[in-house]
């Protein structure tokens, strides 16, 4: 699995929030400003979503960040610690961060098609974005284990 893979998948990314935006676009919903707990509920869980995923953006190539416990305990990857491995890890990872920042978009185009608030949307698919840009694949063949 080469860099070119996850770079290929970090560019298509954005596409999704396309798609939200154009059903979302031609769903006419009449905007609405005020703000509900469901609002600030999906707000909050996709802010979240989108910080663990910055936070750990970089943190997923080093090898110290799979020697802890905690870690393995709670990702329960067991892969050999080769090259191969190492690299099925990352992109498994590197999947999973990508889908903490797509829920933060899916919470805003949700969010928005009940209740009409474009405000919260636009929140949402702004720090979407932000996650995104964190995640920029760092290139794999040439890096060292740390």
């Amino acid at each position: 699995m080469k860099s070119s893979l996850f770079k290929l998948i970090w560019f298509c990314f954005p596409l999704t929030k396309v798609v939200y935006a154009y059903i979302a676009y031609s769903n006419q919903k009449e905007i609405n400003t005020s703000f509900e707990i469901v609002n600030l509920l999906l707000m909050i869980m996709g802010i979240v979503a989108c910080i663990i995923s910055i936070f750990l953006s970089k943190r997923i190539y080093k090898k110290s960040f799979y020697e802890n416990k905690i870690v393995t305990s709670l990702l329960g990857i067991n892969v050999p610690t080769n090259e191969s491995g190492n690299m099925m890890r990352n992109f498994t990872l590197f999947v999973m961060l990508l889908g903490f920042a797509e829920s933060a978009a899916l919470f805003g185009f949700v969010q928005y098609v009940i209740t009409g608030n474009i405000i919260v949307g636009i929140i949402l698919f702004a720090s979407c974005f932000i996650a995104w840009l964190f995640n920029y694949p760092k290139n794999q063949e040439n890096q060292k284990e740390e």
